[in-house]
């Protein structure tokens, strides 16, 4: 509980309210490579906010007993050791009956790897950091707008890997919403690191971008089932391919172990969705069931086959990336060829809607006439093809923006 929560009558209303700061409007991070980073104030390129608060300062993400209040988080670039430095021009009066929250006891129960808040030591931090190399394997690396990034995998069997992990899981607290830290003692998780690797004056030093995390499920009966859990890319390197990049080369490195049936995902976002969309579609393209003739003929169990081979994607999504594929080679303009689209994927929206029409025919045997003429009401025609038109439109609204990014893609 934050300060606020206990707050009571010996502050007054409009005093309080001085005393209490938008957690996301005090809190800036920002990568360092040197103290000239550290010092400088109008340097926002690697300066950022973060987008949840809730799980270091509460629900109301608010934090009490400050005014003027800048919380400051400093990372080394590479292995993201951390310096925190919290300045504030005026605390609540001693006097008060209410503390001002403890800035650093919140932080650092949120913070397995801790931190300092001596600059010194910080400034020893980024000249260590000089020296960091990832750790685990190297299995891909590419090259954009002349900059070299590489992928490791590694698991927590690896202890300097485990280390580095606690430093860079701190992260999702702020930028995944209901986000919980994986248990680094077991060797079933996988994960996959992306870091950019720059060469100055003979030296090269590393600076990380962003990680995947998959752990491996048992598949009848001698198989396993990688489920992709946490995927994130550092603010200040998003919107800029690299997911898809993290995502293709985890794809690759699990489809080449034979014993890996398909890959699924946890609980995604809808950006993550899109995402994984994209890869889909963009690897499902160049095979022969995927083609345009092949599309317009219909879904096939040749799909299934194919992409569960070739790609471990599942039949479930192997059929959203048919709908995306087909759209792409629709002719919007051909009234009939476009109907004839829309109506097959209202077929499989109109799913459930079946399902719950055969599951009424057996509830009429157990309730009064009058009470299943209500339920039927309840789940009119009319409605039933209201939600059915907008969740169509919302699906084909979330195809084209795969698609438009398909047509613009160069290389993943």
């Amino acid at each position: 509980m934050n300060g606020l929560d206990g707050l009571c009558a010996p502050i007054e209303r409009g005093n309080r309210e001085k005393f209490v700061c938008e957690a996301e409007e005090v809190i800036f991070f920002k990568f360092c490579e040197n103290e000239g980073d550290v010092q400088s104030t109008d340097d926002e390129t690697n300066t950022f906010k973060p987008e949840f608060t809730h799980q270091v300062f509460g629900d109301q993400e608010v934090i009490f007993g400050y005014k003027g209040l800048k919380i400051n988080m400093y990372y080394t670039v590479g292995s993201l050791k951390q310096y925190v430095k919290v300045q504030h021009s005026e605390t609540v009066p001693v006097n008060s009956t209410v503390e001002p929250d403890n800035i650093l006891h919140l932080i650092s129960e949120q913070t397995p790897a801790g931190f300092t808040t001596n600059y010194n030591e910080f400034v020893m931090d980024m000249n260590k950091d000089k020296s960091f190399r990832p750790a685990g394997d190297l299995i891909s690396s590419y090259k954009q707008d002349d900059k070299t990034f590489e992928i490791y995998h590694a698991t927590f069997a690896n202890p300097k890997f485990q280390e580095y992990h606690r430093r860079l899981q701190t992260f999702i607290i702020w930028y995944i919403d209901a986000a919980s830290y994986i248990d680094d003692e077991d060797h079933s998780w996988n994960l996959y690191t992306l870091f950019e690797k720059v060469t100055c004056c003979g030296e090269t030093r590393y600076k990380s971008i962003g990680f995947l995390s998959c752990y491996n499920y048992y598949c009848y009966p001698n198989k396993k089932r990688p489920r992709i859990s946490q995927v994130l890319v550092l603010p200040p390197y998003q919107k800029c391919g690299h997911g898809a990049k993290l995502l293709t080369a985890m794809y690759d490195h699990a489809c080449a172990d034979p014993l890996v049936c398909d890959i699924t995902v946890e609980d995604p976002s809808e950006n993550f969705t899109r995402l994984r969309n994209f890869v889909d579609a963009l690897k499902c393209s160049s095979l022969p069931s995927f083609q345009p003739d092949k599309l317009k003929e219909g879904f096939s169990k040749d799909m299934v086959t194919e992409a569960r081979e070739k790609h471990k994607i599942t039949a479930v999504q192997v059929r959203k990336i048919y709908e995306l594929l087909r759209l792409r080679a629709t002719d919007i303009s051909n009234a009939e060829e476009y109907k004839k689209y829309r109506l097959e994927v209202k077929r499989r929206l109109n799913i459930p809607f079946q399902k719950e029409k055969k599951s009424l025919q057996k509830l009429e045997k157990f309730l009064q006439p009058q009470e299943y003429e209500a339920v039927l009401q309840s789940k009119s025609v009319d409605n039933q093809h209201e939600f059915l038109e907008k969740s169509y439109r919302d699906v084909e609204l979330e195809y084209r923006k795969v698609i438009e990014r398909l047509s613009a893609h160069v290389n993943v």
